[in-house]
């Protein structure tokens, strides 16, 4: 694929929410399933299924659908059943999902997405980062100034390959309830309540030690599990600079939980702004069908190495690069984020410089910790 012919607005939230309504408006994937099995009656017949939701609509699945998901449903009757309204699923279009590598993980970077930056280095090594949690499993706090972008990169994995939730404001409630998600990011907490903030705690230290499954803290309903495999769950957790709530009342990460969950996430302060004008008047449906293969062939390409992760780092790391032993989490998140850097670099040289520059960006969150216990 020649990245200079793909147009950098193709990637535009509306360019791609638009191809998502056409693509996806009708498709129901594992992601919609909110419970284990149930059994309902339904026409004096008892089914054995499970409860989907989509949007506002709720679904029941007799079981024998559920190995054709993804699908489109063909034929479906609306039920009432003990007050609630579900569509009951008849006949199904099972869909094929593509897995196949269109493109190299360092095109996939590039154009996920080529907006223009104030610091194309730093605006890289964020974007090999959300892909890096989108494909395989990580633990990262990233905090940056306003306008960095954070927020642009996931939300446009989110609408071309789903499963990727951006929970702003994050309750822990929201949190149980999207834990069928494989990417989770958790944008500003500091409005958790008291005991909401416990209940993250234990959240938070669970996931951050890589455990591979999770038990509700709170009671299951019909649209929600007892207990969840997160074996591939990758939680993001954004913020802005510590600086930011100096004089605010709003905590930030570090100030709001303990050092056991702190040490579980490793963070990164990342530099510069989105230079690319949005605001330009643009033709969303022109874009949107001009540049229909690209979002095919990056879709094909992040399944493919969701499904066939990166095994090694191809070069040494460097000998400054160094974890402690308490923060031997940190290290296991960042080597995973490794392996997708080497695989972007084209030569060793390229490595270095690379993950040199993730490290000092990790490396830089302290300072401003220290920085700010001065200030106060």
């Amino acid at each position: 694929m020649e990245l200079q012919k793909i147009n950098p607005f193709c990637l535009h939230n509306d360019c791609i929410q638009k191809f998502n309504n056409k693509l996806y408006s009708d498709i129901l994937s594992i992601e919609n399933v909110r419970s284990k099995q149930k059994a309902i009656v339904f026409k004096k017949e008892k089914y054995y299924g499970y409860y989907l939701e989509k949007g506002k609509d709720n679904f029941f699945m007799p079981e024998q659908h559920y190995n054709q998901l993804p699908f489109k449903i063909k034929k479906e009757q609306i039920i009432d059943y003990k007050g609630d309204v579900l569509r009951f699923i008849i006949e199904v279009e099972t869909i094929n999902i593509p897995s196949e590598k269109r493109m190299s993980f360092k095109d996939l970077v590039d154009i996920t997405p080529n907006f223009s930056h104030t610091n194309p280095l730093h605006f890289k090594l964020y974007k090999i980062i959300a892909l890096t949690s989108y494909i395989d499993r990580i633990n990262t706090r990233v905090s940056t100034d306003a306008g960095f972008g954070k927020d642009s990169v996931v939300n446009i994995i989110h609408e071309l390959v789903d499963s990727t939730l951006n929970i702003y404001g994050a309750t822990f409630a929201k949190l149980e309830y999207s834990l069928t998600n494989k990417l989770i990011i958790l944008n500003e907490m500091g409005n958790l309540k008291k005991d909401e903030k416990m209940d993250m705690q234990e959240f938070l230290l669970a996931t951050g030690a890589m455990f591979n499954t999770y038990n509700k803290r709170t009671r299951k309903t019909s649209s929600t599990q007892e207990q969840y495999n997160i074996s591939r769950l990758s939680l993001l957790i954004f913020y802005n600079l510590p600086s930011y709530y100096t004089g605010k009342a709003q905590e930030y990460f570090d100030q709001m939980f303990t050092k056991a969950v702190i040490n579980r996430f490793i963070p990164f302060v990342f530099e510069g702004t989105l230079t690319t004008k949005f605001e330009k008047i643009l033709d969303i449906e022109k874009i949107m069908l001009e540049n229909e293969h690209a979002y095919k062939d990056i879709i094909a390409t992040l399944t493919y190495f969701r499904e066939n992760n990166i095994k090694s780092i191809k070069y040494d790391i460097p000998k400054e690069i160094y974890f402690p032993e308490h923060l031997k989490r940190y290290e296991r998140t960042f080597l995973v984020i490794a392996k997708y850097i080497s695989n972007y670099s084209d030569s060793k040289e390229d490595f270095n410089s690379l993950i040199t520059e993730l490290y000092n960006c990790y490396r830089r969150y302290e300072t401003l910790l220290i920085t700010e216990k001065e200030i106060l």
